[in-house]
């Protein structure tokens, strides 16, 4: 039923999250480098589908992503505005260039900035969650991705978004949403928070990430490409992995405090 697909993913799986594991558990500047070199990779596939600024720009914003991952590590919160600001003005100094010497009027799009905010900004937030807290978050948005794909293949049915996402159906959503609630449930064997408000949190970072999943397929929709790269067999590009990641990231940030897992 579910084909090569299927082997490949689970293969990349079986290499992929071990080296996560050590890197979540040993933290620093291990883990800044490999969210480093994820965020590099997924700002490259954000560009491919969105459009190139070009190869100095584009080197250049790649290089401010791994420093704004970095700033997690040393430099905080001063060095990350100072990147995005620099990210800003390279785009204006672009424009600039174009205008006065090829007499190209298109505007700015500050593409680089929103691949910064868009990858690094929000896995720069791992850098800086306990390991408890990382794991949560990988865990319950691992859990809404697994169990919304059996749920799906097994159960299939009415889709959820059909115009957006033709393969998201809602036994995948629910069966995402049971699955991360269980598993964020699971943390109170661990931690102060109850099993309810766990699930809960569980059950949010679940809709949040498929959200974060929908934008993701409209963007590839749009740019006409099935996936967003081919580095992970089986699941395609890094943003194909981490697209409901990235904002569940965010939303577990802002609400961490009240959840108290650190």
């Amino acid at each position: 039923m579910f084909g090569a697909s299927y082997t490949s993913r689970w293969l990349t799986a079986a290499v992929g999250l071990p080296i996560l594991a050590v890197a979540v558990w040993a933290g620093g500047w291990f883990l800044a480098a490999l969210v480093a070199a994820a965020s590099v990779v997924g700002m490259r596939e954000f560009f491919t589908m969105l459009g190139r600024p070009g190869p100095v720009l584009e080197t250049a914003g790649l290089a401010l992503g791994a420093v704004a991952v970095g700033s997690a590590v040393a430099g905080g919160w001063p060095v990350l505005f100072a990147v995005l600001a620099l990210a800003l003005w390279l785009e204006q100094f672009g424009f600039l260039g174009r205008f006065a010497w090829r007499g190209q009027t298109a505007p700015p799009r500050a593409v680089v900035v929103a691949a910064l905010l868009y990858v690094p900004c929000s896995l720069r937030f791992l850098c800086l969650f306990s390991v408890r807290e990382t794991a949560f978050v990988l865990a319950v948005v691992m859990a809404a991705d697994t169990g919304a794909y059996f749920a799906g293949h097994l159960l299939g049915g009415p889709k959820v978004w059909p115009a957006v996402s033709p393969g998201k159906t809602w036994a995948g959503t629910v069966g995402g949403l049971v699955a991360a609630g269980l598993v964020a449930a699971g943390f109170a064997l661990f931690c102060a928070p109850g099993a309810w408000a766990l699930a809960g949190a569980g059950a949010a970072l679940a809709v949040t990430a498929q959200m974060g999943d929908f934008f993701e397929s409209a963007l590839k929709r749009a740019s006409g490409v099935k996936d967003s790269g081919t580095l992970l067999p089986g699941h395609g590009g890094i943003l194909d992995r981490i697209d409901g990641l990235l904002p569940a990231i965010l939303v577990f940030a802002a609400g961490r405090a009240a959840l108290g897992l650190g």
